[in-house]
């Protein structure tokens, strides 16, 4: 599968027979599955079905304008053929909302690249149930099944943040569950910046800075001299 900067894959493709393979994509989401504005970004994990190389298909650069225009947030599989994506909605949308989601995929279906593509919604209940139109359902529903789809809240790291009012704290709670921040430090390694070096070093590799000097002039800028 060829790079993509808005799509992730999860793992490797997974062959489920001599027919059919899937992967796991994941992309930042900042709309519900029934495309209401989140308050703070999340991560959308989908599946994607397919029987022929998706190097051979215009099917990344598909998905990755529906991404774009805000047609990706309740999708939870797409299964691709030749001409043709079989789009399984999560359960959580409302059928209200199918025709608002179908006509963002409108603009998609038009690109050049897209002239002959047919699109097709269905809920993924119809994949669970059996009751689908999609002759490959079978496949469709071990893909549903593989990994935990849909969108969820990204687990945002604890930071070595240690000033002199963390390690000096008196919560035994607080130290309880991060003893990370207090076994890391140590009254002597706190900076005059009032960060640790491991906290020093998380902000580095973020800014992309690889001078630990070249961050004391963010966190702490020379003071001018002033000359009477």
């Amino acid at each position: 599968m060829r790079f993509s900067a808005l799509l992730h894959p999860e793992s490797a493709p997974v062959a489920l027979d001599d027919t059919f393979r899937y992967v796991i994509l994941s992309a930042l989401q900042w709309k519900t599955p029934n495309l209401e504005l989140m308050v703070t970004a999340s991560r959308q994990r989908f599946a994607v079905l397919y029987n022929q190389p998706l190097e051979e298909s215009f099917t990344i650069e598909t998905l990755e304008q529906a991404h774009i225009w805000g047609a990706m947030s309740g999708v939870k599989l797409v299964a691709v053929h030749k001409d043709e994506l079989r789009v399984f909605l999560s359960a959580e949308v409302v059928g209200s909302n199918f025709p608002a989601i179908e006509e963002l995929w409108k603009p998609i279906k038009g690109l050049d690249i897209n002239r002959r593509l047919e699109v097709y919604f269905s809920s993924e209940h119809e994949a669970y149930s059996g009751r689908s139109d999609y002759l490959f359902w079978p496949a469709g529903k071990k893909a549903l099944d593989s990994s935990n789809l849909g969108i969820q809240r990204y687990e945002m790291p604890v930071l070595n943040f240690c000033t002199e009012d963390i390690f000096n704290a008196d919560d035994s709670a607080f130290l309880q569950f991060h003893p990370d921040i207090f076994q890391s430090s140590t009254s002597e390694n706190i900076t005059r910046t009032g960060f640790c070096p491991n906290a020093m070093g998380h902000i580095d590799s973020m800014i992309g800075h690889s001078s630990y000097s070249m961050m004391k002039c963010y966190l702490c800028p020379p003071q001018k001299s002033h000359t009477p």
